[in-house]
């Protein structure tokens, strides 16, 4: 099978990757907990490629380039001119409320949005979503264990590959598809895919369940799973392999339940749990430098109100939201302290606290992503379980930019700044949008 053509997916420069080192007081020990692992694990071979590989390493054929150790790889838009913000407040906006005891909405878009193409293949939830402007490729990845290859302007899908599992999460970064997926329900793993040359990879180290996240900073690569644990490798440009560097698990001050989410911003990596905890690390040395306890109130069995499920950062905040229906901001500390990054209660939540038969009516947030409109203005998109709409706000004010119509239980979000707006939902169906 001819190689997908591609080039580099687009990235966020920054800093902070290259200090995780196994020699640094307090920091990682090169491949502590994984002695009982081997890059040769796995079931088969290049699933859905006619081209050879080693899946233990990389191969000659694999350039330095293949992964993109130059920055970010999960930004959803562009940094901001920083400094503090003043979030919410407006009360006008574009988009239309939902009366008590309607039936589905279905609005029109607004008029700054132009809707594109509804893609059908995958026969079970879309779970992630990964796009590639430069190749004008969609990757999308699902329940049903495939992973598919979309061309962006005509929505035909180019290829169809088996993940071997069921994919929970992908990142694209470079020339490599890195996705999460679980092959049983206590076994899963991080496989890499290079894109041009169809050959594949599974990570050393493997997670007991389901990989929920993925994120990326420079050569670092970072996944979460429904272990509780957080799995941090290094891309050795030497080998071309990916090399285990550490297991953050609760022992060293992580989580205790299932990790859902995962985003970096300059030196800190930030991570959240199924009982809405938020923990953030420092990038330089691994350590737990904060945890915010319930961020979104109480998580308890049935209905993990305060599950969080999405993260973002803007402009030094940090966006965080929650099956409990909100959306809040983190702001970072005003003066340093030692156990501190962010403000440890909330700057701003949407809908406010007030409104809390608002959040009932949405139902909780399923998806989360940040993007910018035609005119360079942040906007930021939420998916909802109880409507078939994804809501659109401005930031910092939260202005209502309104709503994209027709998509249900949307569990998968992506955007390209200014451009393309994807989603796809719990049926299998993606769609896209675009700004005019």
């Amino acid at each position: 099978m001819a190689s997908m053509d591609t080039g580099d997916g687009p990235s966020r420069s920054g800093r902070g990757g290259s200090q995780w080192q196994n020699n640094r007081g307090g920091g990682y020990n090169n491949h502590n907990n994984y002695n009982n692992y081997n890059n040769n694990r796995g079931r088969g071979s290049n699933r859905g490629y006619s081209s050879p590989g080693n899946r233990g390493s990389y191969n000659n054929g694999y350039s330095a380039s293949g992964y993109n150790t130059s920055g970010y790889s999960n930004q959803g838009y562009g940094p901001g001119a920083g400094g503090r913000q003043a979030w919410g407040g407006r009360g006008r906006g574009r988009g239309r409320g939902r009366a008590a005891g309607r039936g589905p909405l279905h609005f029109p878009d607004p008029e700054d949005i132009k809707f594109l193409k509804v893609m059908k293949g995958h026969t079970k939830k879309v779970t992630s979503i990964a796009l590639n402007p430069d190749a004008q490729q969609i990757y999308t990845g699902s329940a049903d264990k495939t992973l598919r290859v979309w061309h962006m302007e005509t929505g035909q899908c180019i290829q169809t590959i088996d993940a071997g599992g069921e994919v929970d999460s992908m990142l694209l970064s470079g020339k490599m598809l890195i996705v999460g997926l679980h092959v049983s329900a206590e076994e899963g793993m991080v496989r890499a895919w290079h894109i041009d040359l169809g050959t594949d990879l599974v990570l050393p180290g493997r997670h007991r369940g389901a990989v929920l996240c993925l994120a990326q900073a420079a050569q670092l690569l970072f996944s979460g799973g429904q272990d509780t644990t957080i799995k941090v490798w290094s891309f050795d440009a030497a080998s071309q392999a990916f090399q285990p560097l550490v297991e953050l698990s609760q022992a060293r001050g992580g989580h205790d339940s299932s990790v859902q989410c995962l985003t970096v911003d300059q030196q800190y990596l930030y991570s959240a749990d199924w009982h809405g905890c938020i923990k953030v690390w420092g990038m330089q040395q691994g350590q737990c430098l904060q945890t915010i306890p319930s961020a979104h109130g109480p998580s308890a069995t049935p209905n993990y109100a305060g599950l969080v499920m999405g993260l973002l950062p803007y402009q030094g905040y940090l966006l965080s939201c929650a099956l409990d229906g909100s959306v809040k901001v983190w702001a970072p500390c005003e003066t340093p302290q030692p156990n501190g990054v962010l403000e440890p209660t909330p700057n701003y939540s949407h809908p406010s606290s007030s409104d809390a038969g608002q959040r009932e009516e949405y139902g909780g947030v399923l998806a989360m992503c940040g993007t910018s409109d035609s005119k360079q203005s942040a906007v930021v998109l939420t998916s909802h379980s109880q409507e078939n709409i994804i809501r659109m706000h401005g930031l910092p004010d939260f202005e209502d930019r309104g709503q994209l119509s027709a998509i249900k239980d949307a569990r998968a979000l992506a955007a390209v700044p200014g451009g393309l707006i994807v989603a796809g939902d719990a049926a299998g169906t993606v769609k896209t949008w675009q700004w005019r």
